[in-house]
């Protein structure tokens, strides 16, 4: 019992320190992976090319690595703008609730001119 309260523990507390890091490690990661693919890549490039004189496969390298980098490139941006859009959604509601618990009123007499109340009763 004691040793699954633990590791609960252990991962709970791994869980919250790698929530507000994640996206930085994810990052990290999909970088490291994109290197060692793009070096297997020219390698086979290279291999290719000297087996091969003539042809298109060069073109086809060039081709499929672009297509990835761009896709890569708007999957970050898109990334970045979200986290960008939350933060700003998050400021926002700060806002209002700040806003939402010091300018309350008592009455609406306020926002009526003098000729406008009508103290009758």
């Amino acid at each position: 019992m004691f040793k699954f309260l633990t590791k609960q523990f252990l991962y709970g507390r791994l869980y919250l320190w790698t929530k507000e890091k994640i996206g930085g490690i994810l990052f990290l990661f999909i970088a490291i992976f994109l290197v060692i693919y793009f070096h297997n890549e020219y390698l086979n490039y290279v291999e290719y090319k000297n087996k091969f004189d003539g042809g298109y496969i060069g073109l086809s390298f060039i081709i499929k690595n672009t297509l990835i980098l761009i896709v890569a490139f708007i999957y970050f941006y898109f990334y970045s703008f979200l986290n960008r859009a939350k933060k700003i959604i998050k400021k926002n509601e700060e806002n209002i609730k700040q806003t939402e618990d010091t300018e309350m009123v008592d009455n609406l007499d306020h926002f009526l001119e003098d000729d406008e109340i009508d103290r009758k009763g």
